[in-house]
């Protein structure tokens, strides 16, 4: 009889323990589940590193280029006058400027957020300039010192290096410069045009340095402008008399012309 009352007992305590767990059961049910968050792929920034290749398009100029003329009159009797009057055709100033164009390629390296790399790049340059120095010391009186200088072309191999910012690349840049120059000069007077005239082109090696800015619009194009300048050196030019005009033995004219500037330049480049 007693174990019958046990079982009751136990049957009557389970069965509440169940009433009481079931809204428990359902209030669990109906609780938002927990989802783990999505994986997220990064993505990778640009990277400069890569050959590319393209054109460019801009001005050059110098802001002053002083011409320098020095002669040589053993018997003081030609160029006398102009030696101990200040009246030698000196001190010429002008400026060379025009249009540069041309095309560049070069490869990059990326490390981190820096770039190092080369470039060579080749323009056709139309900078040139002259003047015309009137003297008015006897016996050179209305005598007409007139020059040209010019640049045609101009090539550059330089290092590069600089900080990436995603898309967009600072840098500065330097290295070797060549350029092709032609120099003129003419000295006459009234009825005489010709008493000294020179002329030299040449091929004229020196340096260059700058810096710029470029943009990737998109995973092959890059904009950019760049900030160079250059230094050919100088070349002096050496007269000779022009007939009929006979200078005395001895007698000679020389001309020494500076050659550098700037190039400001828009480029477009594809990157391979």
């Amino acid at each position: 009889m007693s174990e019958m009352l046990n079982q009751r007992a136990l049957s009557f305590v389970g069965a509440v323990s169940l009433a009481a767990l079931a809204p428990m059961a359902a209030q669990a049910a109906d609780m938002p589940q927990y989802t783990p968050p999505p994986v997220v792929t990064a993505v990778p920034t640009w990277d400069w590193t890569g050959f590319y290749a393209g054109l460019n398009a801009g001005y050059g100029w110098s802001s002053s280029d002083d011409v320098n003329v020095s002669v040589v009159d053993p018997g003081g009797a030609f160029f006398g006058p102009c030696l101990t009057a200040g009246a030698c055709p000196n001190g010429m100033s002008y400026s060379r400027d025009g249009f540069v164009g041309g095309a560049q390629a070069g490869y990059n390296w990326q490390i981190d957020q820096f770039v190092v790399g080369f470039e060579a790049d080749i323009e056709y340059t139309d900078m040139n300039g002259g003047g015309t120095v009137t003297t008015a010391v006897a016996p050179f009186a209305n005598g007409r010192f007139t020059s040209t200088s010019d640049i045609n072309w101009l090539a550059t191999l330089r290092g590069r290096a600089g900080l990436a910012i995603d898309r967009t690349l600072l840098y500065v840049t330097g290295g070797l410069a060549v350029g092709g120059v032609e120099d003129t000069f003419r000295w006459g007077f009234p009825g005489v045009p010709q008493v000294y005239n020179g002329s030299n082109s040449d091929t004229e090696w020196g340096w260059t340095v700058g810096g710029g800015l470029d943009y990737a619009i998109t995973d092959n194009i890059v904009l950019g402008a760049e900030v160079l300048y250059f230094d050919l050196g100088s070349t002096t030019v050496n007269g000779v008399a022009a007939a009929p005009f006979v200078a005395p033995a001895g007698t000679s004219m020389a001309v020494n012309y500076d050659h550098d500037g700037v190039i400001a330049r828009a480029r477009l480049s594809y990157k391979f």
